[in-house]
């Protein structure tokens, strides 16, 4: 259940301007996620200049000023599929169901694509059991709410990560093949020919077949 405060009732998705996705991500991002996860200003503001980089928040439906959570995605046209880049929650709204309101609300908002790739930091490569803990409830939160495991695994720059993946419609799910393929080709308009030859690297599961819920 959620806090009594909130509720889909009181609370609205909106799409951000390519403005504010800069504001947030300058004011609030530095904030919300280390620096080896956060890409340089400029990238944000090609890719935003490309069409291929959307931002949407969640605000109160009586003060839609009031930023409760954002999330950051790559899309391109030509896929039927995107990639979740950032997603936070403002400190003074954490631990309220707000996470969870927004994905749900996301299903019922014209996205323009069938679903969302996830990059949730890989248990397996923990550096301590606080960070194991961390990392396993992200997991589990992005299950909870309707999230599955591709089987894909990655590590960009560095950091490992597992893929999940987040259906937005009610079609036919998309096999991992299909996904892996939207993945690497996201990840090629995301960074530069020679970071993608070092940084960028994806792998199917093993063995390759289809996703399932």
């Amino acid at each position: 259940m959620y806090n009594q405060i909130f509720s889909e009732k009181n609370v609205l998705i909106r799409r951000l301007t390519n403005g504010e996705i800069l504001s947030v991500y300058t004011t609030h991002s530095i904030r919300h996620f280390p620096e080896n996860e956060r890409k340089p200003v400029s990238s944000i503001e090609r890719m935003s200049a490309e069409g291929i980089y959307t931002g949407y928040g969640l605000f109160f439906r009586e003060d839609p000023g009031k930023l409760l959570s954002y999330a950051f995605f790559t899309a391109l046209p030509e896929e039927k599929n995107s990639l979740l880049d950032y997603f936070a929650v403002m400190e003074d709204y954490r631990s309220l169901g707000i996470g969870s309101l927004f994905l749900q609300h996301m299903k019922s908002f014209p996205a323009g694509y069938d679903g969302f790739l996830i990059e949730s930091e890989d248990p397996d490569y923990a550096k301590d059991s606080q960070e194991l803990s961390i990392r396993k409830k992200r997991i589990s939160f992005y299950r909870k709410n309707g999230a599955f495991p591709t089987g894909l695994t990655a590590q960009v720059f560095g950091v490992p990560y597992r893929v999940l993946y987040f259906p937005l419609s009610s079609g036919q799910t998309p096999s991992t093949a299909a996904l892996h393929l939207c993945f690497r080709n996201i990840y090629r308009r995301m960074v530069n020919p020679q970071n993608y030859e070092t940084q960028v690297h994806i792998f199917p599961p093993q063995p390759s077949g289809s996703i399932s819920g």
